[in-house]
């Protein structure tokens, strides 16, 4: 019998959810409406998309990695595989997930009666006119975050911008382990849930206005 592994994207998607988990349990408002996760919907995914970086850093994933017989972490050139693999398919990743999010703002346009298929299919041609999908091809109805997201798809994109930011100035300002950052962390951005605009605690935490230039070099635009 071989043991159940986790893949990488597994522990991404762990780490993901885990942001989640940290923001609803950490949250500390005086009404309960606005704690945690209670936050405008293109916001929420912020602390889940920083803590899925973990996971691309080499020192993290040294330390929660180990192969099950020998014991030994990821070795230095796997590391350096999945960075490299991370920047390789950017710009695919970037365009799918702009590609989602335009469809939910357009399946939720007004009008009553909508051609969902006919909708994505002319989406896809415009933005990737390299691929051909089949007329046979209903990939809307597999789109999961149609049902509560509704038209806010458009907060992942968003909210990744912000969440790059915030992971690099962590990584700057003591470092990913580092309890003081941490605690700086936890007082000003996921205890204050909602109560506090999501542009201010920004700023708060950064002691600036956000900016794109971490996203630009995930996206290994820099």
């Amino acid at each position: 019998h071989k043991p159940s592994l986790l893949k990488h994207s597994d522990e991404t998607t762990f780490f993901h959810e885990f942001g989640h988990a940290m923001h609803a349990i950490l949250g500390a408002t005086q009404l309960a409406g606005f704690s945690g996760t209670s936050v405008k919907t293109d916001f929420v995914e912020l602390p889940s998309q920083m803590f899925e970086e973990w996971m691309y850093d080499p020192a993290i994933l040294k330390k929660v990695s180990s192969h099950y017989k020998t014991g030994e972490p990821l070795p230095n050139n796997m590391i350096q595989k999945i960075k490299d693999i991370q920047i390789f398919d950017a710009g695919d990743f970037v365009t799918t997930q702009s590609t989602y999010a335009q469809m939910s703002l357009d399946y939720f346009k007004k009008g009553e009666k909508k051609d969902t298929t006919a909708i994505m299919h002319a989406l896809y041609k415009k933005s990737n006119p390299h691929i051909a999908l089949d007329i046979e091809n209903h990939k809307q109805v597999s789109f999961g975050h149609l049902m509560g997201y509704g038209a806010k798809y458009y907060g992942y994109m968003w909210s990744r911008v912000f969440a790059a930011d915030l992971f690099d100035y962590i990584k700057e300002h003591g470092g990913l382990l580092d309890t003081k950052i941490g605690m700086q962390l936890r007082e000003k951005v996921l205890a204050k849930g909602g109560s506090v605009k999501p542009d201010q605690l920004i700023r708060d935490f950064l002691g600036r206005d956000p900016n794109q230039e971490a996203f630009k070099r995930n996206l290994g635009l820099e």
